[in-house]
């Protein structure tokens, strides 16, 4: 176990049983609260059953944008593949591999991959994690913009601070003072206390 974790196969074994009966239960579910609204169409359909990993490597090296989706339909992210693989900064929206990168992926997804997956499943996949990416680079730029107008327009120095209390680690995204030794120097001031 790399770091003292266990890899992404390891976590995908524990849970399998239990998600491969909560699948059959949702489509069953879907079937019925949907009855009267399913119709059978046909549509592109990607058979994963009938390549290696292999065809898969040179699908991912042809067509870089496909990872994403691959790995989120395999309930893979980024830091698993640094983990598990050592292949390290993979951006999955943009990513530049080479061949031999490629096939290691590859061979790390095929198993996890179901036998196929229709084009609009994988592209709707692909949209949901984009849109989950981009609501999160927001919120982190707008933390970052208050802290820039606090410093800017306020009185006093603001600054994230990461501080414990009883073994658990918290984080404030702007406190002042910029930190708990300055907290304490002003409070023993105020109270007209020498250190």
């Amino acid at each position: 176990m790399p770091d003292g974790y266990g890899s992404h196969a390891d976590y995908m074994a524990w849970v399998k049983e239990d998600a491969d009966a909560r699948l059959l239960i949702i489509e069953t579910a879907l079937r019925k609260a949907f009855s009267v609204f399913i119709e059978k169409r046909e549509v592109e359909v990607i058979v994963f059953s009938n390549m290696s990993a292999f065809d898969l490597a040179n699908a991912i090296v042809s067509q870089p944008l496909i990872l994403k989706p691959l790995l989120a339909a395999c309930n893979i992210a980024a830091r698993a593949i640094e983990r598990d693989l050592s292949i390290k900064n993979v951006d999955t929206y943009a990513p530049r591999l080479n061949e031999d990168q490629a096939k290691v992926i590859a061979g790390y997804i095929k198993p996890f991959l179901p036998p196929y997956l229709e084009i609009p499943c994988l592209s709707q996949i692909d949209k949901i994690s984009f849109i989950d990416k981009e609501i999160r680079k927001g919120k982190g730029r707008w933390e970052k913009l208050i802290l820039e107008n606090l410093n800017r327009f306020g009185i006093a120095t603001f600054k994230k601070r990461k501080f414990a209390i009883e073994d658990e680690e918290f984080e404030l995204d702007a406190a002042s003072p910029e930190s708990v030794e300055n907290a304490i120097r002003l409070l023993l001031s105020s109270l007209g206390v020498s250190r």
